[in-house]
């Protein structure tokens, strides 16, 4: 298993592009395949504070994706970067994929000096807290009950 940034993988941005539409294109910012790649392309530009990181097998093959996100919900200004599109392929779940890619995206916000990182999650609440993550709130967000929480960095 690797961890990397997607920006030096760049021929791994169709795949991340294919699973997170095959895995949520029932919610509306996923529905169309174009629009993820191009978020995923601005997301790890250079110059962006945000980031998607992958995990690869020994033999290239995508395992799991997870990004920080700029006002992945954007209703409250102070809730700036987000932890989201945590992602493991079926194949891959329950071998610890999705807590490393936390562990190191949290290693990757302080290195941008991000203080603090939000997440929401409809039932992945005891994993993030785990890491320290607080919850702040209930609510609804694309017709689905969520948590948002914080990890103050």
């Amino acid at each position: 298993m690797h961890i990397s940034l997607l920006a030096q993988q760049p021929q791994l941005f169709d795949a991340v592009t294919e699973m997170l539409h095959r895995e949520w294109s029932d919610f509306p910012n996923w529905r169309d395949a174009s629009l993820i790649r191009q978020r995923l392309i601005d997301r790890n530009a250079p110059s962006a504070q945000t980031l998607t990181l992958v995990t690869t097998s020994a033999e290239g093959e995508l395992m799991a994706t997870a990004s920080i996100i700029h006002y992945e919900i954007s209703d409250i200004a102070e809730r700036e970067f987000w932890l989201g599109e945590v992602l493991t392929a079926s194949q891959h779940r329950g071998k610890g994929l999705a807590s490393a890619l936390v562990t190191r995206l949290i290693a990757e916000a302080h290195q941008r000096a991000i203080s603090a990182l939000w997440l929401y999650t409809p039932d992945q609440q005891a994993l993030y807290r785990r890491f320290g993550w607080q919850d702040v709130e209930q609510r609804m967000i694309a017709e689905e009950e969520v948590t948002v929480m914080k990890l103050l960095l």
